[in-house]
């Protein structure tokens, strides 16, 4: 069996010098697809997006495309004031409207990212057992903020214990290391099925700064080549242990996750379509042959 790792951006309405001027809004999703072949849908963290809608964006994808979901805001504690059974009428709610997605076997995995105060206590790990559950059969990844989840070896062997012991896939992060309110990065894999690391940018200013207009600027980084390829040694050993493994860029600042996914389609091989407006990298693949799929659309 042939391994398999694509990369792609969280979110695809963000980019906008990717996209053609003359290009309609509607159609951006099927051009985005037409070079990447993952994307992790952010909106649904915000409100809720119709069956109807998931129908549409369904139809301008090939059937290989595959997408994340961030689950709402007020399925893993950021909206407060919610009793339990409002919460989980939403969460039934959110889940009903990812049917087509499931049926059509696009759907890799729900985000549940987690607030920066939500620490490793004995109460909020029952709060994640109950939402991992509630989001079967769909795979339910794991995004913690808060550093206590990791804050020493002895902590993290736990965690990545317990998040395998109850079926979670682990969100490996690079980010900022700001104290208490950032989470080290932690390769390690606790799903059979899938891995999944997210990329946030290191802009240490900007990340805890109070007073931003925009979460586009706790985002403004653009990763350097060299920088990533210092994670090809752990994603080369990762990716062989795993189904699929996923990089998705977060850095949706100044069209910063775009072109850092397509520095990750030349580092793997992968990439369906030479990237628009860009000088076209001559650099070879620097993954071993049998692990990334050749040819398009990873088929």
């Amino acid at each position: 069996m042939r391994l398999r790792i694509r990369a792609g951006t969280c979110a695809f309405a963000d980019h906008d010098s990717f996209y053609p001027r003359h290009l309609a809004v509607s159609e951006r999703l099927r051009y985005y697809g037409s070079f990447f072949s993952v994307v992790e849908i952010d909106s649904t963290f915000y409100g809720m997006v119709t069956t109807r809608t998931w129908e549409r964006w369904l139809g301008l994808v090939d059937s290989d495309f595959r997408f994340h979901v961030k689950a709402p805001a007020a399925m893993t504690l950021h909206t407060r004031g919610l009793s339990r059974d409002e919460r989980r009428e939403m969460g039934y709610a959110f889940l009903e409207s990812l049917r087509p997605v499931l049926e059509r076997g696009a759907m890799s995995a729900i985000l549940l990212q987690f607030p920066p105060w939500f620490g490793a206590t004995r109460e909020n790990r029952v709060i994640v057992e109950r939402l991992v559950t509630f989001c079967q059969p769909m795979n339910a990844a794991v995004e913690f903020r808060e550093r206590s989840w990791f804050q020493s070896s002895e902590r993290i062997e736990k965690t990545i214990a317990w998040l395998s012991s109850i079926g979670a896939i682990h969100v490996i992060c690079d980010e900022p290391q700001a104290g208490r309110k950032s989470v080290p990065y932690v390769p390690r894999l606790t799903h059979a099925q899938l891995g999944v690391l997210r990329m946030h940018g290191r802009n240490l200013e900007m990340w805890d700064k109070p007073g931003l207009t925009s979460s586009k600027q706790r985002f403004d980084y653009r990763y350097s080549r060299s920088e990533l390829e210092s994670f090809v040694p752990d994603v080369v050993s990762l990716v062989s242990k795993v189904q699929e493994f996923h990089v998705l860029m977060n850095n949706n600042s100044n069209n910063d996750a775009v072109w850092n996914a397509f520095d990750w389609l030349d580092l793997i091989g992968g990439a369906k379509r030479q990237r628009p407006l860009l000088e076209h990298s001559e650099q070879l693949s620097l993954l071993p042959d049998h692990i990334v799929d050749g040819g398009e659309g990873f088929s």
